[in-house]
């Protein structure tokens, strides 16, 4: 995909690959306080470990983080590969959905973590990216 939503495309799924592979660190090892925020920082090892291994953290016993960096190397992929935009769509509103989702439990649980926040605001301009090429094809 080229044109003016390329020019916030690529730079949303590069910021989603971060959030994503933070995540994904985070799961394991204590990410820097700065990534995480304020309320989760008093938690267990700045409290990522224990935001990214609730029962929300994965599906299906796969971490969300490892399913979103498999989601955007395939996007990746198939812009590149020029894939039907339909198609691209289709797989990011289930990836959007999943946002709606995590965002929702952030909201209710009154958590702050940065990096899930980047990575939700990045999903969704992806999403609206998307959605936008859909509408123009």
């Amino acid at each position: 995909m080229t044109g003016p939503l390329s020019v916030l495309l690529w730079p949303g799924l590069v910021l989603s690959a971060i959030a994503a592979g933070a995540a994904l660190y985070g799961r394991y090892r204590p990410l820097p306080r700065f990534l995480t925020g304020p309320e989760i920082c008093r938690l267990e090892d700045n409290g990522c470990q224990a935001l990214f291994r609730t029962r929300n953290a994965a599906l299906l016993g796969i971490p969300n983080s490892l399913l979103g960096l498999g989601f955007y190397l395939c996007l990746a992929w198939g812009l590149v590969a020029g894939w039907p935009t339909w198609l691209l769509f289709l797989a990011g509103t289930a990836a959007f959905g999943m946002t709606l989702w995590l965002g929702a439990v952030l909201i209710r649980e009154k958590l702050e973590c940065r990096v899930c926040w980047a990575g939700h605001a990045a999903n969704t301009v992806l999403w609206l990216s998307l959605a936008a090429a859909l509408l123009r094809a």
